[in-house]
């Protein structure tokens, strides 16, 4: 049973009908491309744990260079053990999101560091009030399907990524997305609170009302302490995304095929390491 909620029902988007961008000749360049900047050029892991689980599971790892090089073979067993659908649970169950391919979510962007005052219309450093304050307004937008902070707790510091969580718990009863837990010890605190919200740990797991998005460094490197808070929260089936930073013509290829080539080896490499650590954990690209 859902509990009494006076938030809006969620509204997705639900198409009528689908539109195809790219053919599967394609779609089949893009794959092919991927697996082979993952095996002859490889990614820079600058995270020695990581390493280990890649080594452990079939990758060609140099730990003088750090570079890890994943053969295509590899690459598709990991990710075969990926699921193709989850639920990214929320504080009450009538505002869990059910993904399952058949609706489209919207969600609130972050996380900035400045904000106009909405009394004084000046522009300041972003505070943990305005994230408690927009928490509230994300959670009276049905099209809002989940609230991922739209600014930082400037205000805390170090331990900015906490505060944010809380405010966002305390004000919203939807899912929360989280851009800025970015080290294991920060991680496994960020499950803490995530347990409290669910309840038991088999009710994270089932039903997380936690996410995270990390991103990848360009061109095809991960950070440390943002792939090992990756583990941490896989761990407990956290849903864990990656997004790529890719920049056409800079830390990129000019070409829009070769910078989206390169992106998605960013991005899968990273997805395959979570699945090697914790085959079944909930992922996103």
């Amino acid at each position: 049973m859902s509990t009494p909620c006076s938030t809006p029902l969620l509204q997705p988007i639900i198409p009528a009908y689908h539109v195809r961008i790219l053919a599967d000749e394609q779609l089949a360049q893009f794959r092919s491309a991927a697996l082979e900047i993952l095996e002859e050029t490889g990614i820079h892991c600058p995270s020695e744990t990581a390493r280990e689980i890649y080594s452990d599971h079939g990758a060609k790892v140099n730990h003088a260079t750090q570079i890890v090089r994943i053969p295509p073979d590899v690459v598709l067993k990991a990710m075969s053990m990926a699921p193709r659908f989850y639920t990214m649970g929320a504080r009450n169950l009538e505002h869990d999101i059910h993904l399952d391919g058949k609706a489209l979510y919207c969600a609130t962007d972050g996380c900035g560091v400045e904000t106009i005052d909405f009394e004084t219309r000046k522009r300041r450093p972003s505070c943990k009030d305005d994230i408690a304050k927009m928490a509230r307004v994300a959670d009276f937008l049905p099209s809002v399907g989940f609230y991922w902070p739209i600014v930082s707790a400037q205000d805390f510091r170090t331990t900015a990524p906490l505060h944010e969580l809380e405010a966002a718990y305390n004000n919203t009863v939807k899912h929360i997305q989280t851009e800025t837990v970015m080290d294991s010890q920060m991680a496994e605190y960020a499950i803490e609170m995530a347990t409290v919200i669910a309840g038991t740990k088999e009710n994270l797991r089932q039903r997380p009302p936690l996410s995270s998005l990390i991103c990848t460094i360009a061109p095809l490197a991960q950070d440390r302490d943002g792939m090992e808070a990756a583990l941490v929260l896989a761990r407990e089936g956290i849903p864990v995304g990656f997004m790529s930073m890719a920049n056409a013509g800079s830390t990129g290829p000019a070409t829009i095929p070769g910078l989206l080539a390169i992106a998605d080896a960013e991005i899968v490499a990273a997805l395959v390491l979570l699945q090697m650590a914790y085959p079944g954990t909930p992922v996103y690209h």
